[in-house]
């Protein structure tokens, strides 16, 4: 059975499974993840559940260190870069996720503005995703927000 096929029996994972949006990853690569969302990152690192990055997190990750912006105070060097590939290649604790067209058809029934929001919600829907690690007040409250 595939860990991050949504359709598995009865529709339910064997790991839990979480959605981290781009802040929280920024901030997971910066050390200033809030309590809440730094114990489920621990979780994820004992293997006790795991955590989904939709592409487009990837893509706003790298954007936001190329332009060397500032997360919770603290620029993350463009030298982590290659750290997040690996991190990411090892499969340990994230997974890249990309939308499929069934993905893409809860998109297309989302009403939320923002591109990369929707994005992201579909990816927590398609998914079935216990929660979304996200400070984003943007983002639908139908979603379960972890944070602080």
């Amino acid at each position: 059975m595939n860990l991050y096929n949504p359709k598995e029996k009865n529709g339910v994972h064997k790991v839990e499974i979480y959605i981290v949006d781009a802040v929280a990853f920024l901030a997971y690569l910066a050390d200033k993840l809030p309590k809440k969302a730094d114990d489920i990152f621990r979780k994820a690192e004992k293997k006790e559940i795991k955590l989904l990055i939709p592409s487009i997190v990837l893509g706003e990750t790298l954007y936001t260190i190329y332009k060397g912006k500032q997360i919770f105070g603290k620029e993350i060097p463009l030298e982590k870069i290659d750290l997040i590939f690996q991190i990411l290649k090892n499969g340990e604790i994230f997974k890249l996720v990309d939308l499929n067209l069934d993905a893409w058809y809860i998109f297309h029934g989302l009403n939320i503005p923002e591109l990369h929001d929707r994005m992201i919600a579909a990816t927590f829907f398609y998914y079935k995703a216990r929660g979304l690690i996200t400070n984003d007040p943007e983002i639908s409250e139908s979603l379960h927000k972890i944070w602080k």
